[in-house]
């Protein structure tokens, strides 16, 4: 067989898969590494689907195994699956794909997103580049959400866009920050020149047509590189930031749910990760030999009832004793809880005539 018949063959498995998958409302994120797993697979076993074997499959998992980590692999092997079982009705070709291993993200910090975004203006098209970091940082939006986004996708007076390519078919509402809107002003009015009119695609290339996802992806790591960032930077990983740094601030979780468009809070949960300063600051906090001061300090329980004697602490004189010396003498359980409370209250009424000591404090309750 013909190298050209291997490519057709390949070409109109590819294609009906694809239509399979688009009757599945699958997203284009999965509808493009399915038929591309597909694909590299046909590829590499160099036959018919239907003279297709175990071994062959096998075969080719040994060459995913070389060059794909875990995770990639993963995907892979469940796309060929996937084609065998409903494309070939051939459960016999079945492959166990390999364990999901689970990664650690690290967010960029707040300098480094702010490094990013000022590599973003030194760049050749740098108005682009800048509303390109804007809305994966300030939107949460994934890699194939903004390759998507339409023109008419953006509301600007509302200071909101919607997402025209949601994980699962979902149209979402997403809004940005006065800062984010300013960045696509800009860019649409000076820098977006498509290469003919019916283009609508909000982000193009240098050709003038739709910026594909692996420029986006490109463009995010020559950013990281050019800002001095060393951590592994791809275009999801500004969703993560963006989910870490309303945190941060003191968003509820509810909401940086809603902003990420998660059905299940629990997802947002690993999206969130504690800064290195808050890491840090709970160590310390934690483990510090350094005695804690002002209210930090450890406060003793109340101490067993003893009686009163004349020299501890009794009402004495207008000026006599001092709030300090009352609450110093509680944290010294010299006194307890409810004989400082009734100290200070009647200091905070002002001198008496004749303060009785303190021996015993009365029973509060309704009589």
């Amino acid at each position: 067989m013909s190298e050209t018949s291997i490519d057709q063959i390949v070409s109109m498995e590819v294609e009906s898969f694809r239509a399979v998958l688009k009757s599945d409302k699958k997203s284009s994120g999965t509808v493009r590494q399915y038929t591309e797993s597909l694909g590299q697979m046909l590829m590499h076993c160099g036959k018919p689907p239907e003279q297709l074997t175990i071994e062959d499959l096998q075969r080719f998992k040994e060459f995913l195994s070389d060059k794909y980590c875990e995770n990639s692999m993963y995907y892979r092997v469940v796309a060929v699956n996937q084609y065998t079982e409903r494309m070939l009705h051939r459960p016999d070709l079945w492959i166990r794909p390999p364990q999901m291993v689970k990664k650690t993200h690290f967010p960029l910090s707040e300098d480094e997103m702010r490094a990013i975004q000022k590599a973003a203006d030194d760049t050749r098209m740098p108005l682009r580049n800048r509303a390109l970091v804007d809305v994966l940082y300030y939107g949460a939006l994934r890699c194939d959400e903004v390759s998507h986004l339409l023109l008419s996708s953006l509301d600007l007076n509302m200071n909101r866009l919607r997402v025209e390519c949601g994980k699962g078919k979902n149209y979402e509402i997403v809004n940005l920050p006065p800062e984010g809107i300013d960045s696509l002003k800009a860019y649409i009015r000076k820098e977006r020149k498509p290469a003919s009119s019916t283009e609508q695609a909000l982000f193009i290339n240098k050709d003038g047509k739709r910026l594909a996802h692996n420029g986006l992806y490109r463009l995010t790591v020559e950013l990281a590189h050019a800002a001095g960032v060393t951590k592994k930077v791809h275009p999801h990983l500004f969703r993560h930031t963006c989910a870490t740094h309303m945190n941060a601030h003191g968003v509820p979780i509810t909401q940086i749910q809603k902003h990420l468009r998660h059905k299940n809070i629990t997802t947002t949960v690993r999206y969130i990760s504690d800064t290195a300063e808050e890491i840090r600051d709970a160590v310390v906090s934690t483990f510090s030999r350094k005695e804690l001061k002002g209210p930090m300090r450890p406060i003793p329980p109340d101490p067993a009832p003893m009686p009163a004697k004349p020299s501890d602490l009794a009402y004495a004189a207008p000026g006599a004793l001092t709030h300090e010396d009352i609450l110093r003498a509680r944290l010294e359980g010299k006194i307890d809880t409810v004989t400082m409370e009734s100290m200070l209250a009647h200091m905070d009424q002002g001198p008496a005539e004749q303060a009785p000591k303190i021996s015993k404090v009365p029973a509060l309750g309704y009589q």
